[in-house]
């Protein structure tokens, strides 16, 4: 079964929401896309869970067929936290969701873990590709304090392309152009198509949370905190913008219950191995429902 929503957001922008699958089924899986996507990136995983699963995604504002907001504080995590909020109480207002988080996906993934607003809405995150910013900073001072300079020169490396991002205009008309597609690759692979202004205003998210002091946690503190959440990283072996040593060792001195490995392939694994990210979050979410169920829990 397949449907598309509307969803209002707090401040007037409205979202696409895609519905996939069996509103009936046990587990719903929310999947968040990143930069410079829109919600069909999931297509080829959504085609593989949709069949036991229950699937919602959307298009964040300012992708897909979701509207932009006004101003470039509409893309702090605050308010993409909010509207996951408002896509979750008009879609699965009834139990948790397993929530799966894919780059800039991800690092709001990271976020909803510990904004109170959403409190025991998730049951579950499965992350790919995209780090908390508020855990980045502590784990290149660990590093550095361990004497583990290759680590962190080689996330620098990576993370080559920020300052670009965040400079004014040019980087618009880079995408205009058809450099960055060059680049980057105008599609991120099979079944998804992106849009120009995705490209666009999605530059929004790094401007607006990035040249910032500190990321904004959900406490306004902008530190790591503890996550009770079962948290799962699938980190590619070949991204080419965040290394599998930062996805798999910033989130251990805060996640009670983690798990992460390296997975073959490049930075757009849910494109290029479905199969093989379908498969792990179908086994976290049945492992995270059956440890639930036994300790008398709320089912996912």
């Amino acid at each position: 079964m397949t449907g598309r929503q509307t969803v209002p957001a707090g401040d007037g922008v409205r979202l696409t929401a895609y519905l996939d699958g069996d509103p009936a089924a046990p587990n719903t899986v929310l999947a968040l896309h990143g930069y410079p996507d829109n919600a069909s990136m999931w297509d080829p995983v959504v085609s593989l869970l949709a069949a036991t699963h229950r699937v919602i995604r959307y298009d964040v504002r300012g992708a897909g067929r979701s509207d932009a907001p006004a101003g470039r504080s509409g893309y702090r995590l605050a308010q993409l936290a909010a509207d996951a909020e408002a896509v979750l109480a008009a879609t699965a207002p009834e139990r948790p969701v397993h929530l799966l988080g894919h780059d800039w996906g991800s690092v709001q993934g990271w976020y909803l873990l510990g904004d109170p607003r959403l409190a025991g809405r998730i049951a579950s995150f499965t992350s790919i590709s995209g780090p908390s910013l508020d855990q980045v900073r502590p784990w290149l001072l660990r590093e550095l304090r361990a004497g583990h300079l290759a680590p962190v020169l080689r996330q620098l490396a990576h993370s080559a392309y920020i300052p670009f991002f965040l400079l004014p205009v040019l980087p618009e008309l880079a995408w205009r152009s058809g450099l960055l597609d060059r680049l980057l690759g105008g599609r991120s692979g099979r079944g998804s198509t992106r849009l120009l202004t995705d490209k666009l205003h999605g530059l929004e998210l790094y401007r607006a949370n990035l040249l910032r002091s500190g990321s904004g946690s959900a406490s306004g503190r902008g530190r790591a905190g503890t996550i009770d959440v079962p948290v799962q990283v699938l980190a590619p072996s070949r991204d080419r913008y965040v290394t599998a040593e930062l996805q798999l060792f910033a989130p251990r001195p805060y996640v009670r219950q983690f798990s992460g490995r390296t997975a073959p392939g490049g930075h757009w694994l849910p494109v290029s191995q479905p199969e093989l990210v379908a498969t792990a979050v179908s086994e976290f979410v049945a492992r995270v429902s059956g440890d639930q169920a036994g300790d008398g829990g709320p089912p996912g």
